[in-house]
């Protein structure tokens, strides 16, 4: 009786160790791929691109700091379509983007809202989009209460204009009507820093 009840423990433990989760599913960085995450718990990665902010047009908010700006061709993920595009004009392979405005070019984690008082309107700081046509935006999701999150920088070398970091953040859809929420969470990005 004993030994029967050791194999059903061993069993058990060896079942849960090899079951896969969503966080094994994510790829790893490359440079096609130099964002990874999982959006609402699905697998979810982009291109992105980090550029300085200059301290001349923005001041305070533009001292030591950096935009990053990722896009995708990824499949519009379900849940979050909130208007189905009619007719697609132009390059039509960018699908998503998320942005981050005026991050502290420090290593340090940041907090959304504090990313929003730097932000030139409630649009900006965080956001999160579906495009059609290449450049239409037909839903849009930003950091509004009750959004939350942070970004995190681990390497931030201005000599070799290397960029690391980590981010989770939620963010709300912008419609008024709608509850929807775009939810990233083990946020990874690898990228160079342009000026």
């Amino acid at each position: 009786m004993k030994t029967s009840f050791y194999l059903l423990v061993l069993f058990g433990c060896l079942w849960a160790c090899s079951r896969p989760t969503d966080d094994a599913m994510i790829p790893l960085l490359d440079d096609t791929k130099n964002v990874t995450a999982s959006l609402n718990d699905s697998v979810w990665y982009g291109h992105g691109i980090a550029s300085r902010v200059s301290p001349l047009v923005d001041g305070d908010c533009g001292k030591n700091r950096f935009n990053l700006s990722i896009s995708n061709a990824l499949p519009y993920p379900k849940g979050l379509r909130q208007a189905a595009p009619s007719i697609c004009v132009g390059p039509c392979d960018i699908t998503q983007y998320l942005s981050f405005e005026k991050v502290p070019l420090a290593v340090g984690k940041y907090d959304i809202a504090s990313l929003n008082t730097c932000a030139s309107t409630p649009l900006t700081g965080v956001n999160y989009g579906l495009i059609v046509g290449g450049d239409a935006i037909f839903s849009s999701y930003i950091a509004k209460e009750p959004a939350s999150g942070w970004i995190e920088v681990i390497k931030a070398d201005t000599v070799a204009n290397v960029l690391e970091g980590k981010f989770e953040v939620t963010l709300v859809s912008r419609s008024d009507n709608s509850t929807a929420t775009a939810r990233f969470r083990n946020g990874l990005f690898s990228l160079g820093l342009t000026k």
